[in-house]
């Protein structure tokens, strides 16, 4: 199992260091900022820099979380709880490589909808490891239920 952990994170990582060095964010790239510039966007669409805000709040919730997980003595349960926080950690790294480097909008709503199952799915296993890592995850569930929709709206309307 700890192998699984191993790739799962690496996979996050490669994704993470992917979109990081190649300016995918439409904050970096000139291009990829006027194409989703030009998107609709619903008008429950926060402003650019509180994504900035609430993403540097909601990454190190989860890394903490994750730190605690990786703490906690080793275990069936744990493993668990560490494979599922490691699969929202890879789709938070996909979702913008797909979304603003492929301009792929229907993959990144399948990517939100399967961060949804996956962090509910995290927020219980880890609650049976470690109840605080648990409920660190909890703000990114509900993150992700309110981008959901934004991004439901995004595809559906261009």
């Amino acid at each position: 199992m700890g192998r699984l952990i191993d790739a799962t994170l690496a996979v996050g990582t490669v994704f993470g260091v992917q979109y990081a060095s190649r300016e995918i964010s439409p904050a970096d790239d000139a291009s990829t900022r006027r194409w989703y510039d030009r998107l609709n966007k619903p008008h429950f669409n926060p402003p650019g820099p509180v994504y900035g805000i609430v993403w540097t709040i909601l990454d190190g919730l989860l890394a903490w979380s994750g730190y605690r997980l990786l703490r906690a003595e080793k275990s069936c349960c744990r493993t668990a709880a560490l494979i599922l926080w490691a699969l929202c950690v890879t789709g938070v790294a996909g979702f913008p490589f797909f979304v603003f480097r492929k301009r792929q909008l229907g993959t990144g709503l399948a990517i939100c909808v399967g961060l949804i199952m996956t962090s509910g799915a995290s927020i219980c296993a880890a609650h049976k490891v470690d109840c605080k890592a648990a409920s660190m995850q909890v703000p990114f569930f509900a993150w992700l239920i309110f981008a959901t929709c934004i991004h439901e709206e995004v595809w559906r309307t261009n």
